[in-house]
Order: structure tokens, then sequence, then C-alpha cells
């Protein structure tokens, strides 16, 4: 047997530098499509629709707190909620989308490339159908 070769460590190289978030390498194409679509896609409007409905109630439960003979107190709880929610929604559909788009192209097979964008099309025509109806 032979004695194990030594290793030596160069304790003057350059550190590593931190490696970018996932955010990033989404927006610009270097992500895998399977980690865009279930973490940042389905998972992110999870976690907004989950903070923004907790919010809601929280707001709502807060405003009866305040003034429990009154019905408006309840409501404007709710109506920031759904503001709050609106107002996170929007950018992050918009980041979302061109994201998932953008890395559609890094999955194993061409079907999922379709997928990815057909799903991108309907997202984005169920996004704008509502806000085209508020401007009419």
């Amino acid at each position: 047997m032979s004695a194990p070769t030594p290793m030596y460590i160069d304790l003057n190289a350059p550190f590593e530098e931190e490696p970018e978030p996932s955010w990033k390498r989404s927006w610009r194409c270097d992500e895998r499509l399977w980690k865009v679509f279930w973490g940042w896609f389905l998972g992110g409007h999870g976690v907004i629709l989950g903070c923004s409905v907790g919010f809601m109630v929280v707001a709502m439960v807060l405003g009866f707190a305040i003034a429990p003979t009154s019905l408006d107190a309840g409501i404007v709880g709710l109506a920031t909620g759904a503001a709050l929610l609106v107002l996170t929604t929007i950018p992050f559909s918009v980041w979302i989308s061109i994201s998932l788009w953008r890395c559609s192209t890094n999955c194993s097979s061409k079907k999922w490339t379709y997928a990815a964008r057909g799903l991108v099309i309907v997202y984005a025509i169920s996004i704008l159908i509502p806000i085209s109806k508020m401007f009419k």
C-alpha cells in the first residue's frame, strides 16, 4: 500500500465569490426550468397569496377590535390586504413571466419548452384581462 498523497492548501489564494442568488440567475436564463417553475412560479405565488390573505385577516380582526360596532373598520382591513396583494402580484408576475420564458429552454425535452411558454401566454392573458377591465 502506498501512503496517501498530502494535500496542500494555498492560504494566499483568493476567496471564491458568493454564488449569485437564484432569482438573478432566473432573470438571466442561467437557472434550470424546473427550479424556476416549481420554486419561483408556484412557490412564489403561494407565498404572496398566503401573506396577503394572512394580512387581510389580521387587518380585519384589528379593525373589528378597534371599532367592534363598525363594519367599515373590517372592510378597510380587507381593502388594505387586497391592495397589498395587487401591489406585490403585478411586479412579481412580470418578473416570473420573463424568467420562465427565458429559462424554458433549460430543460431536458423540447416539449417542456413549449409547455412552459404556453403557460406564460395563458398566465399573461389571465393577468391582463382583469387589468384591462379596470380601465373601461
